[in-house]
């Protein structure tokens, strides 16, 4: 099995399906992956990591010691995670330096391009009569342009919602019955 099921069937078990999903949407999911399974290995102390899998799978103290050992690694899994949004910042910042007018604004004429073909095609979708034949098409292109190009540009520029999500789980953790 690939690692990053095993990783899902894990975070399933142990409830960090959020958690341990969002580490996969970069570029380096792969390698968040393996780390994880490394962690489930050490947990169980088996060197295969599909009998690591199972062994967690059907011991709820092992899924419990799991659960620990990835909260205590958290911090080291966001980093890789979120490594690559990193080198396009610093990209960017290279590109300012630069005496090109041009290069320097790239990436703010790419973002205006999308904004506009978004904008231009939300419009169309909204007031243009579709062919019921061609109405999935013209959702699932929308939900492409809304969830991917859109997404990525206000994350480019604002930031990825990884601090947004810990903050907002930190403030939960302070409003839960257990903390007052």
């Amino acid at each position: 099995m690939e690692p990053i099921s095993l990783v899902l069937g894990l975070a399933q078990a142990t409830g960090l399906v959020d958690k341990v999903g969002r580490w996969f949407a970069g570029d380096n999911g792969a390698d968040v992956a393996n780390k994880v399974v490394d962690v489930a290995k050490a947990v169980t102390g088996e060197s295969n990591p599909q009998k690591a899998h199972d062994k967690i799978m059907n011991d709820p103290e092992l899924q419990l010691r799991f659960e620990e050992a990835i909260l205590d690694k958290e911090q080291e899994l966001e980093r890789l995670a979120y490594q690559d949004k990193a080198n396009a910042r610093a990209m960017q910042t290279a590109a300012l330096n630069q005496k090109d007018k041009f290069a320097k604004r790239f990436v703010y004429y790419l973002a205006a391009f999308w904004s506009v073909v978004a904008t231009v095609y939300l419009m169309c979708i909204t007031f243009v009569q579709i062919p019921e034949a061609s109405v999935r098409f013209a959702d699932t292109i929308l939900g492409f342009v809304l969830g991917t190009v859109i997404a990525s540009i206000i994350g480019f520029f604002f930031g990825s919602s990884a601090v947004t999500n810990e903050q907002h789980e930190q403030m939960n953790a302070r409003d839960s019955p257990a903390f007052k």
